[in-house]
């Protein structure tokens, strides 16, 4: 970790003090920013919002985002996202998409390696995307778009100091030419954690967490209607073990089963290429993306009389998606075309059993699963009127997986091998209808047909034990409007789903997935109130599930895991003149069951932070509070037949960071 991060140092300076690159006068190759005329619920956070919020992590949008729980058990591998009740709880594959950059992330264990200081906006586009976006999800789309180079030369820096040995720092700096054809940016992040909880064995602090990312781009724009651009991303994580409580609340950060060599270890590449082309009321997209994802973690877990976990897992992902966009009179067209192969996911683990040591008993899982997903997709949009405006999609999609497993289970003197092949196919429609007045505000209700192809449980034994493919009815209905400065949104949605793939642990912590039928309602508003001096955001969710069939009945009746009932979130900001300024904010999640059972229940809780800060000319110097009551809460569960296992929220952290812009 050292060593990319001097690297990384050196490359940044040697740029900037050696090369003056030109600026491109394009626009950022992004989605359209959020408007009233949209088909779908949109929470748009810019850098405003994602200060006044304190984000820090992608985890700290939880309940900023109506009816969003991003959560997991403390390290930047596991994280599980609920939204509007479909959830990826500790599953490999997500329930949302997710793009940086236009370049799609591959699985749930990419999400956490977001640099949050180099994000310049974010976007939930709520509902399947099927129509719209070639990687397919059936609740959202993360859309997230980092610091592009500028217009003119800037050098930024940030640095800040916290408790629990909390540090930070990030760079960035934009070098433009006066020729207008070439730009590029650099930046660097580097974080770093002790932890908060400590093991009362050894006196060590558990959860310790060290990050840091490297990003650049490249722009070259050699004509008025064509231009490339050309990301890369280097980040590396440096976790420590998970610190859990098992079966007990009491003194959440003293812990006395775990131990401090644990580690979860990440390393992940990202690189695209992306041209744009646009000729009269024509618009053409091309974008190449390679990813790479490298694993390592090693876990004990005091149960059991001792297990010892450890995971290798190793990730290739190439996708190419065109899009090819045409304005008529009164109508547009949307057409794309989308390719992705994993074409490497080696995944090996080995759940070792200390009870009769030195005589330890293994269990050894080796997987090879590949797979590759093609999809055709488009949109059309015509406007019946000046009020009315009707939008039709399709999209046509086949994967196609590959499963090759050996086990060697606890205690068994041989090893079993299983392997398929198999092919998922959805053909996903969608139809929405708008109606936009003259005082500034729309309605608008929308169908969509979401889709997640089936898979296989990996710690089946003899046979294969496959689950089914996913399958939900979206139905929404939202009203938008602005009026001067307020900006105020709401949405209705129901979802019926078939078929959804719930994850489940038995007592060696391994997990195997069931289908159950069931729905989940809601409701969904947020607020905006922007001034030259005032900042205010509001954000109410409410999501009820259950699940109306399962296998002999078990689970009828019950709530689907990692929902919660209520998500709420206020923040402000306040210029209180001369350049100072304060703010706050306080976001509440709600219960949460976390087994099918319904046995296992989370309460709900509201943290709240605090700042002041002094910022005029690009400078910048803050005095923060986070948790500021130090509220004592958990978070994430994980629940077996014998065993619960809390992660808990960060206690009260004290800090301050400095920030200037030359």
């Amino acid at each position: 970790m050292r060593k990319i991060t001097l690297l990384s140092y050196f490359i940044f300076h040697g740029l900037l003090l050696g090369y003056e690159l030109p600026v491109v006068h394009i626009e950022s190759l992004k989605v359209e920013e959020p408007s009233l005329k949209s088909f779908s619920t949109i929470n748009g956070m810019d850098k405003a919002k994602l200060d006044t919020f304190s984000t820090r992590s992608l985890q700290d949008l939880s309940s900023v985002i109506p009816n969003t729980n991003i959560s997991g058990i403390g390290n930047r591998m596991d994280k599980t996202i609920s939204i509007r009740g479909v959830s990826n709880y500790v599953s490999f594959e997500s329930s949302v998409g997710m793009y940086i950059d236009d370049t799609p992330v591959p699985f749930s264990y990419g999400f956490g390696m977001v640099d949050m200081k180099n994000v310049s906006h974010i976007e939930f586009i709520k509902g399947s995307q099927a129509t719209s976006f070639g990687k397919n999800a059936q609740s959202a789309i993360i859309n997230i778009q980092t610091n592009a180079p500028q217009k003119e030369s800037v050098v930024k820096g940030l640095i800040g100091f916290g408790s629990y040995g909390t540090s930070e720092f990030y760079g960035f700096a934009s070098t433009p030419k006066e020729d207008h054809e070439v730009s590029a940016s650099f930046s660097i992040t580097h974080d770093k954690s002790d932890g908060f909880s400590k093991n009362i064995l050894d006196g060590k602090m558990l959860g310790n967490t060290e990050f840091t990312s490297f990003s650049t781009k490249l722009l070259y724009s050699p004509l008025p209607n064509f231009s490339t651009a050309l990301n890369y991303t280097k980040s590396q994580s440096d976790d420590g073990g998970s610190a859990f409580k098992i079966d007990t609340k009491e003194n959440p950060y003293s812990i006395d089963n775990e131990m401090s060599g644990d580690f979860v270890k990440m390393d992940m590449d990202l690189i695209s290429f992306v041209m744009k082309y646009s000729y009269g009321d024509t618009l053409f997209t091309s974008a190449t993306s390679i990813t790479n994802l490298c694993i390592k973690r090693d876990d004990y877990v005091g149960i059991l009389g001792g297990l010892q976990l450890g995971f290798d897992i190793d990730l290739k992902e190439f996708s190419q998606e065109f899009k090819y966009k045409k304005r008529f009179n009164n109508s547009e067209l949307l057409l794309g075309a989308y390719y992705s192969d994993m074409v490497k996911f080696d995944y090996k683990e080995i759940q070792t059993l200390l009870t009769l040591y030195p005589f330890p008993i293994s269990s050894i899982n080796n997987l090879n699963n590949p797979n590759s997903t093609m999809a055709l997709f488009s949109n059309y949009k015509y406007y019946i009127d000046e009020n009315f405006t009707l939008l039709t999609g399709l999209r046509y999609q086949a994967t196609k997986r590959l499963f090759d497993r050996n086990l060697s289970n606890f205690g068994y003197p041989y090893s079993t091998h299983v392997d398929a092949s198999s092919k998922w196919y959805a053909l996903l429609p969608m139809i929405s209808l708008s109606y936009d007045t003259s005082k500034g505000s729309t309605l608008y209700a929308t169908y969509t047909k979401n889709y997640s192809p089936g898979g296989y449980n990996y710690r089946s034994e003899e046979s294969l034990l496959g689950f089914r493919a996913e399958k939900i009815d979206s139905f929404e209905i939202g009203y938008k409007k602005r009026v001067a400065q307020t900006l105020f949104s709401s949405a209705l949605f129901y979802n019926n789903i078939r078929d959804h793939v719930v994850n489940q642990f038995n007592d060696t912590l391994s997990s195997y997935a069931v289908n159950v039928d069931g729905y989940a309602y809601g409701l969904e508003v947020d607020a905006e109130y922007q001034s030259d001096r005032i900042l205010l955001y509001a954000t109410l969710g409410t999501t009820q599930t259950k699940i109306e069939a399962s296998n002999d009945g078990l689970y009828d009746g019950k709530e689907f895991i990692d929902v919660a009932d209520v998500t709420a979130s206020l923040g402000a900001k306040f210029a209180m003149g001369g350049g100072m300024y304060a703010k706050s904010d306080i976001r509440h999640m709600g219960e949460r069951y976390y087994d099918v059972q319904n046995s296992a229940k989370l309460n709900g809780y509201a943290i709240a932070d605090v700042a002041f800060g002094y910022e005029k000319k690009g400078f910048k110097a803050e005095l923060y509070s986070e948790n500021v009551c130090d509220k004592k809460a958990s978070d994430f569960m994980i629940s077996t037949y014998s065993n619960n296992y809390y992660h808990f929220v960060k206690p009260m952290v004290l800090g301050f960071r400095i920030e200037n812009r030359f």
